[in-house]
């Protein structure tokens, strides 16, 4: 089917008309465009295998470290004084990468920083946990916590500005969940730890008035309620391992359903916009969706959306990646027979067949546009 597009010019004039564009400006907007348009960028599948070669290659050498006994894990003050001379040498290396050519000079010079810097964080947040005290309640939380907010504004790299924030989350759920520190039903605990996680994401990933140095603490975000996600979706005995008793996952479904909701309304152009007939059969299936105790679901269909709306192809491959994992977990999770299962795939399909019927008679799937 031939989409509706719009040329770039015409865009640009759009945008002066609207007043969102100052006059005069839509020659420096072409270049830089254009300059921006000229970068060589390596594709996705490389910045992967890059980005997994160095944490790899950081695991490795702080494993040679621990072999080598070459640091001492005893003494709170010299693993402190490790770290930070780390962190000082990955800042150091990450500022003068701006100064070399793009090449691959430059990539290993960027891989070393991200090394220096990770090593240094580890290093540093096992320093303030002995300071502290192993026992001490939310230590380990804190004390990443702390290092993530003194390096990150001089941190360049984005894969860092993502890891050290989920990992703060990821301690804070392994505080509730292991630790039981938190003082409440661990279920209604890790459901508030994902409601600021949703609301966080939500703040800074779907406003365009956020500055782009603070969206890495969005995705973060978004990978922490990913990860509560996966926990609940293992099976029906989710966080017993950790709790002795299942977690009851209704209250992550119901914030993640609303999210859900939210976020059709958000790419519609505003909650108001629900109310129009395709909008509110989204709003219905969500609804249904999480009335069938699919989180895993809910969450890659709200990845997807957030991705194709942002012109995020990660996040939009994450979601596609993560909707037919989920489904077969879902499916696996249910405790009926084969028989009643595969009356449930056939069921399930001849629904969605039957939506795909109904988008089409009445037109949803084309857009009207001026």
């Amino acid at each position: 089917m031939t989409r509706p597009s719009i040329e770039a010019g015409t865009l640009l004039a759009a945008w002066t008309a609207y007043g969102a564009l100052p006059h005069g400006a839509q020659a420096a907007v072409v270049a830089a465009i254009r300059a921006d348009a000229a970068v060589e960028r390596p594709p996705l599948h490389l910045k992967i295998l890059a980005a997994v070669g160095t944490v790899l290659a950081t695991a490795f050498f702080f494993a040679f470290i621990v072999i080598a006994d070459m640091i001492s894990f005893d003494s709170g003050g010299n693993l402190l004084a490790w770290g930070l001379a780390f962190v000082a040498a990955g800042i150091a290396l990450s500022v003068s990468r701006s100064r070399v050519p793009a090449g691959m000079g430059r990539d290993v010079l960027a891989q070393t920083a991200f090394t220096a810097l990770a090593l240094g964080k580890v290093i540093s947040v096992f320093g303030i946990i002995i300071l502290v005290g192993r026992d001490t309640p939310w230590a380990p939380t804190m004390a990443i916590l702390a290092v993530t907010i003194l390096t990150y504004p001089v941190t360049a790299a984005s894969l860092d500005r993502v890891l050290s924030p989920y990992a703060a989350g990821v301690a804070a759920m392994l505080e509730i969940l292991l630790r039981r520190n938190f003082g409440a039903d661990p279920s209604l605990a890790v459901a508030a730890l994902f409601t600021l996680a949703a609301g966080i994401a939500g703040l800074l990933l779907l406003s365009h008035r956020v500055p782009l140095a603070l969206r890495p603490i969005g995705t973060a975000a978004l990978a922490l309620m990913g990860t509560i996600v996966c926990i609940l979706a293992a099976g029906q005995d989710a966080g017993a391992w950790a709790n002795g008793k299942p977690m009851d996952p209704r209250p992550v479904e119901a914030v993640l359903t609303l999210a859900l909701i939210g976020v059709i309304g958000w790419v519609a152009g505003g909650l108001d916009r629900l109310a129009q007939p395709p909008l509110l059969a989204a709003v219905a299936g969500t609804i249904l969706l999480g009335l069938a105790g699919a989180p895993g679901i809910s969450f890659a269909l709200l990845v997807l959306i957030i991705g194709h709306a942002l012109h995020d192809v990660p996040l939009r491959v994450a979601g596609i990646l993560a909707l037919p994992v989920f489904l077969v977990l879902w499916y696996y999770g249910r405790e009926m027979t084969f028989l009643e299962k595969s009356a449930t795939l056939v069921g399930s399909g001849l629904l969605l067949l039957a939506g795909q019927a109904v988008i089409a008679h009445f037109g949803w799937d084309r857009e009207e546009t001026p």
